[in-house]
């Protein structure tokens, strides 16, 4: 049953004319004695009879009819005219008159039966039958008035069919309201297909009558109800979409969609703009990328075909032409490695001409020479390294393994072809610090008479006041010694900038006495 408020559907709406049972003919008001004493006879005699019969029925028929149905139920059960009445007379008053007890258990399932049927007709009318079960509805409401009619005629078998065939009928309706729900949907979407509005909203109407819940049916009411202003909008923006107002087109679809998310045609319109819209700025991102790959502006030209490639990800030629201008981007960088490793080259910048090789090499590992160049350069570097340390401390040379480790240097720079100024200008530093290294250079050495002197590298000079000597360039040490005082230390350098040096060894401090 629905949760509607049910229409009130009894017997009485159905005419039932009431059967009642006439008094006895009035007597002559003038009668003979005698027979006026026979009849008071007989009169006693038959109120005599009357109440034994009626003590019979109090004592046997009428606790049976009681258990079978109770007052309240039966009056609220009973239509119109189902108890017939005794009209008052003189001597006689109203009594109820009860039917046979097998006659009662057939009344008891008749009521049954009627109240099972009327419920039947309350429900159906809360589903608007009339809209779609009109026919039936009135055959299984007829088949109600045969029953009642039946009944107030006492022909109690005849009213059990005829109430039958109203719940056959009236159940059959009530099976089908899933089914007519099903179809008045059904309609209802065809209402809309064919852009009916009225119908499509009376389609669904029905299907709410019968289901007020049903969703779908909701949502095609909420859609027929907007649908001609949806279609004023649909019309609209096909008209912009043919003249090429694309955004103003999908303006209009997209307020059409606001009213009706389903929208007929709508979806797929913008779609359809949007796709024209992509494929019209693909075509001229890609002509702006050529454009700026034919003027050699690299950047602007990626940044155009990647935006294309963005549209179209699945499109062959943004991915090509982007090969093309990566590769140039590429080259390009190359390029200004090697023109700076050749510069950098030509300056005598080994450290930092190895370095652009390497970099140019790690752009493309399959560079032909630039792997050979950077080793080159950094040979060269490594001999540059050496010779400004040769260079550097000219002292060293003095010292028999380095002298022959620069030895080594310098001719290695020497086999250098074209070797360029700084590595000449390197190769005649070194070559005159070895030479200066082996020149000996006289210095003088002076003491007491009394010092024991010895100079290292040279060995024991013995004691004196004067010695000169000529040594080669280098670091020396010469020491002192003389009993009772404190021995002395001196270190000095030999070079061609102190030359005739004088160095002085003395043992001039006193020692405490024992130690």
């Amino acid at each position: 049953m629905s949760g509607k408020e049910q229409e009130k559907f009894s017997a009485s709406d159905i005419p039932i004319a009431p059967v009642q049972m006439t008094a006895a003919a009035d007597l002559d008001d003038k009668l003979h004695p005698d027979t006026e004493s026979k009849l008071k006879r007989l009169a006693v005699v038959a109120i005599a009879i009357t109440l034994f019969f009626v003590v019979l029925a109090v004592l046997f028929v009428l606790p049976r009819y009681l258990r079978t149905e109770s007052p309240e139920v039966e009056s609220a059960r009973a239509p119109t005219g189902a108890a017939a009445t005794v009209e008052e007379g003189p001597g006689i008053s109203a009594a109820k008159v009860y039917a046979p007890p097998e006659d009662a258990e057939l009344r008891h399932h008749n009521q049954a039966q009627l109240e099972e049927a009327l419920g039947l007709v309350s429900q159906l009318k809360t589903y608007n039958v009339k809209e779609w079960a009109a026919a039936d509805f009135e055959s299984g409401v007829g088949e109600i008035t045969i029953g009642e009619k039946a009944y107030r005629e006492q022909r109690y078998p005849a009213t059990q069919s005829a109430y039958a065939k109203a719940i056959k009928i009236l159940q059959a309706i009530a099976d089908r309201t899933d089914e007519a729900v099903a179809q008045a949907v059904d309609k209802g979407s065809l209402g809309l297909a064919s852009r009916d509005s009225a119908a499509a909203a009376k389609s669904f109407e029905l299907a709410l009558g019968i289901e007020p819940e049903h969703e779908a049916a909701q949502r095609g009411l909420a859609r027929a109800q907007t649908l001609d202003e949806v279609l004023t909008l649909i019309n609209e923006a096909e008209a912009h979409e043919r003249l090429g107002e694309l955004k103003e087109a999908v303006q209009h679809y997209r307020e059409a969609l606001s009213l009706d998310a389903e929208a007929p045609g709508a979806m797929s319109a913008i779609a359809r703009i949007e796709q024209v819209q992509l494929d019209s700025e693909f075509r001229r991102l890609m002509s702006a990328g050529f454009a700026a790959f034919e003027a050699k502006r690299d950047g602007p030209a990626k940044t155009a075909f990647e935006r294309a490639r963005k549209i179209k990800p699945n499109a062959a030629a943004p991915s090509a032409a982007l090969a093309q201008v990566e590769d140039r981007i590429l080259a390009k960088k190359i390029a200004k490695h090697l023109r700076t490793a050749l510069m950098l080259e030509q300056q005598e910048e080994w450290a930092e001409s190895a370095k652009q090789y390497r970099l140019a090499v790690r752009l493309d590992a399959d560079l032909d020479g630039a792997g050979a160049s950077a080793k080159r350069a950094d040979a060269r570097a490594v001999l540059d390294r050496q010779l400004r340390s040769f260079i550097g401390q000219p002292h060293r040379l003095g010292d028999d393994a380095v002298h022959a480790q620069a030895q080594r240097i310098l001719g290695r720079a020497r086999s250098i072809a074209d070797p360029g100024p700084h590595l000449s200008r390197q190769i005649k530093q070194l070559g005159h610090a070895i030479e200066v290294a082996r020149t000996p250079i006289a210095i003088t050495l002076l003491s007491d008479n009394a010092t024991e002197v010895t100079l290292y590298k040279i060995g024991r000079l013995g004691r004196f006041e004067r010695h000169a000597l000529a040594v080669i360039p280098g670091s020396y040490v010469v020491v002192g010694r003389r009993d009772g005082f404190r021995d002395v230390r001196v270190e000095f350098e030999v070079s061609p900038a102190h030359r005739d040096a004088m160095i002085t060894v003395r043992c001039e401090e006193k020692l405490a006495f024992g130690s």
